[in-house]
């Protein structure tokens, strides 16, 4: 059961999906707790692409009026969120911290059972280094959702990516409660032939322990990506569940093409934990 989920929020289009997902997974899970993050960039910073606590570029008055901006722009925001959150039926609180935004949503994701992003618009190095970053920092469950389009059920049909590393292990055990109340899970292995069938075996009965029944299905292909997405349309799958798919070290992990096509496909939400 998903009790808390935070959920990054700024002015973008893309903010305004996350929040759907955060309502939605809400409504799901008997009003989970919504905690509605907002990272405060620096006057300076937005000024002159200045590090956090430089001063000294601009006259003060300049300074004050930005700081003003920024603290209007926040309390429009949560006047969104608490608006829609409050019409949802949900429970949900708003924080709002100055600094860099990474280390905001990571810390925050410690507290809280699942952290709402949006993935990438496209494959550029800032969106991913942001993925790859708050992954590395959380160790947590991460769910990327699309920027601008939902499935009407995130939950209802479950794929999970799975190739027996740990961090596929992972990923499946932040899934849990989503799996526990999806319809249809599909437990999907790709692979070439001389790599040998990759066991699903203890992870299929581990679930089913947990009331997940399941379909097993292994694939041989030289290109996971493809078939993870091909599949996933197919079977109308409302989120994928990955680890790092055929690579051991994080950062070919975030880099790397199956994962970064994941991150970016733009039509599935994939959640993710390292």
């Amino acid at each position: 059961m998903l009790k808390d989920i935070q959920v990054q929020i700024d002015n973008t289009e893309s903010g305004q999906t996350r929040l759907e997902a955060a309502l939605q997974l809400s409504a799901k899970f008997d009003g989970a707790h919504l905690v509605g993050v907002h990272a405060l960039r620096t006057p300076e910073a937005i000024l002159h692409g200045a590090p956090h606590g430089v001063t000294g570029y601009f006259p003060e008055e300049i300074i004050e009026q930005q700081r003003n901006n920024i603290k209007e722009q926040a309390a429009a925001l949560k006047k969104t969120f608490e608006e829609k959150a409050l019409a949802s039926g949900a429970n949900y609180e708003w924080r709002e911290h100055e600094g860099r935004e990474v280390d905001i949503i990571a810390f925050h994701a410690r507290f809280t059972d699942l952290t709402i992003i949006s993935q990438v618009k496209g494959k550029f190095a800032d969106e991913l280094e942001f993925s790859g970053s708050l992954l590395m920092e959380s160790s947590l469950p991460i769910l990327a959702v699309p920027n601008r389009k939902l499935p009407k059920d995130i939950t209802k049909n479950i794929l999970i990516a799975w190739d027996g590393s740990a961090e596929a292990s992972r990923a499946v055990r932040g899934a849990l409660p989503l799996l526990e109340a999806a319809d249809k899970v599909i437990l999907l292995s790709v692979g070439l032939p001389e790599e040998g069938n990759i066991s699903q075996d203890d992870i299929s009965m581990h679930l089913r322990r947990h009331g997940v029944e399941l379909e097993a299905r292994v694939v041989e292909s030289a290109f996971p990506e493809d078939i993870i997405l091909k599949t996933a349309k197919e079977e109308d799958i409302g989120l994928i569940v990955a680890g790092a798919w055929g690579h051991s070290r994080i950062r070919e992990m975030i880099f790397g093409g199956v994962t970064k096509s994941l991150f970016s496909n733009q039509e599935f939400p994939v959640l993710l934990s390292h």
